[in-house]
């Protein structure tokens, strides 16, 4: 049987419009399930990253504490030890002597101190020559790059 009007024609190209469109709404589909999947992949991440913020934020505090303690029993046996060496101390040579070991460790504080404001000045004026140094390694990197174009 002749179809003069073209209508199976027509109706099979509807046809396969109609499973073209359906496979590509498959496509699309998977597509927008996958961008979701990647968010909540991505949330997940983001929450166990918060998660794990907040127990090393805890283990911190606690092994402060214990830190703290620990410095403050490191600085009672000190200072303990200093009492009985001063009473030990003066009561073998003195007072004036026991002021005198005083003096003693305050020029060694000091010392110890200047020395260290030494070591800044030196560290600076070490990091000044690196900054001339890296400014000229530049000037000469550049002349040799580009140089005087006559």
């Amino acid at each position: 049987m002749v179809d003069p009007y073209g209508i199976s024609e027509g109706v099979k190209a509807l046809s396969g419009s109609l499973d073209a469109s359906r496979e590509a709404a498959k496509g699309l589909s998977k597509s927008i399930e996958g961008v979701q999947q990647d968010a909540a992949d991505v949330a997940n991440a983001k929450a166990l990253e918060r998660r794990r913020a907040a127990r090393e934020a805890e283990f911190k505090k606690e092994t402060a504490l214990i830190r703290a303690l620990k410095d403050w029993n490191h600085k009672k046996q000190i200072s303990d030890q200093e009492a009985k060496l001063k009473i030990d101390f003066v009561k073998k040579y003195g007072a004036k002597e026991w002021e005198a070991l005083l003096r003693i460790k305050l020029d060694i504080e000091n010392m110890e101190r200047k020395n260290n404001e030494d070591f800044q000045h030196d560290l600076k004026a070490v990091r000044r020559v690196q900054l001339y140094c890296f400014a000229a390694a530049a000037v000469v990197a550049w002349y040799l790059t580009w140089g005087i174009k006559e």
